[in-house]
């Protein structure tokens, strides 16, 4: 009896944590993804229209800080990305050197537009960085939680 109990709870934590893979979250469509190159400074610019199909409000908290306390957004570059890309040190997370962005708020049933700027290695071939972008995952977080990651791919 005891085995058989044991089972079902291993079976039910399985079932309700196994299959949480995929953050990608449907209250948040990406409809249009763009990517420039700005050769003269080597930066990697993303520019996003993200549509809110949810209820919840998700913005900007206006304070005298600097950095960004609400919405968030942020480029998760792939293996191929990284080789090419100035990368964050210091972190246990897959960071590109951020070098600057804006937006607006993802209000319900609205879309917004967002940039996003990255650092590009001096020695890396632009082309390449180009053919490769939409191979990373936007994240959209709400303070330090992820609520969505996004694969651009379906945007080549």
């Amino acid at each position: 009896m005891k085995k058989w109990i044991w089972s079902l709870l291993a079976l039910t934590i399985l079932t309700l944590t196994a299959f949480d893979f995929n953050k990608e979250d449907k209250n948040f469509i990406v409809t249009d993804a763009n990517i420039t190159i700005i050769e003269p400074e080597r930066i990697l610019r993303y520019d996003f229209k993200i549509k809110n199909t949810g209820d919840s409000r998700l913005d900007h908290i206006d304070y005298p800080g600097h950095d960004h306390i609400g919405i968030n957004l942020a480029v998760r570059p792939d293996k191929k990305l990284t080789s090419l890309m100035v990368m964050e040190k210091y972190t246990k997370y897959r960071k590109m050197q951020f070098r600057g962005g804006g937006g607006g708020a993802l209000l319900p049933g609205k879309e917004a537009s967002f940039h996003l700027e990255y650092k590009i290695k001096n020695d890396a071939e632009l082309k390449r960085v180009k053919e490769n972008a939409l191979g990373a995952t936007l994240l959209i977080l709400n303070g330090t939680n992820t609520i969505s990651e996004i694969h651009l791919s379906k945007f080549k």
